[in-house]
């Protein structure tokens, strides 16, 4: 699974599909969103390009919680200025490319992963943070993210614009792109990735077909530390996904 992918479409159906209530009750103004989307991003380990294909999503929320293929969330706080909210979800797991020596015996599985969520919006911006580790025992390790950003409407569309920085601890990015004593052979050196931030910008619209049904956009682009690029196993500077999808709301 690409994270990119599934978490941009889950960001775009909750922002086509959000009811925008702030009442109490774990399943207060509780609505189920279906959505389908077609997706092309970028890969970055050598050997490969570009992913291809389509990504089903399903959701639920209310008030308080989340449902979702990106996890559970529990929402502390929701209204129309703050939400906070813990979340428990899988994390990332390599999709190293399928019979190339290069990759050979490299083996990793999904880990599980626990954090908080948080979103301060104002005058038509919005500040937002999160943070997420492995509570799986996987990689042991953590990453997080902040961002700024700006909803508004142009016409018909609903955009949301955003730019901002996402970090990851030495554990996660030797799971993800690292390659241990053990791991090394004559084909890849042994390498410590460390500790990376990257910056990124990204964007959402969503154009509202009925009070049900929208189509939407997303367009996620980052740059690579170099630390990661570095890595015997990658081969890329930076990373794109983009997307078209359309949501049903009930």
């Amino acid at each position: 699974m690409n994270v990119y992918r599934s978490a941009a479409l889950g960001t775009a159906c909750i922002l086509a599909g959000a009811s925008g209530a702030a009442a109490d009750g774990l399943f207060s103004n509780g609505q189920f969103t279906l959505g389908l989307g077609a997706f092309a991003s970028s890969n970055l380990y050598k050997g490969e390009n570009t992913d291809a294909g389509a990504l089903p999503f399903l959701s639920y929320d209310s008030d308080r919680l989340h449902l979702g293929w990106g996890g559970a969330a529990y929402h502390f706080v929701n209204n129309e200025d703050l939400q906070v909210s813990v979340r428990v979800a899988a994390g990332d797991k390599p999709d190293f490319p399928e019979n190339k020596p290069l990759f050979a015996g490299l083996k990793r599985s999904t880990p599980i992963e626990a954090g908080f969520d948080i979103t301060y919006r104002f005058d038509g911006f919005y500040v937002a943070g999160s943070a997420m580790m492995d509570v799986s025992s996987e990689h042991k390790g953590y990453h997080a993210e902040a961002k700024f950003g700006t909803e508004f409407a142009l016409g018909q569309l609903g955009i949301d614009i955003g730019a901002g920085a996402r970090m990851r601890d030495g554990k996660l990015n030797n799971f993800l792109y690292g390659v241990s004593a053990s791991e090394a052979n004559a084909q890849r050196v042994a390498y410590d990735v460390g500790s990376t931030t990257e910056p990124f910008v990204d964007m959402t619209v969503v154009y509202p077909i009925s009070d049900k049904v929208s189509v939407l956009g997303v367009l996620d682009y980052q740059l690579i530390d170099k630390k990661v690029h570095n890595s015997p196993l990658t081969n890329n500077k930076d990373r794109y996904s983009v997307g078209l999808g359309l949501v049903y709301s009930f």
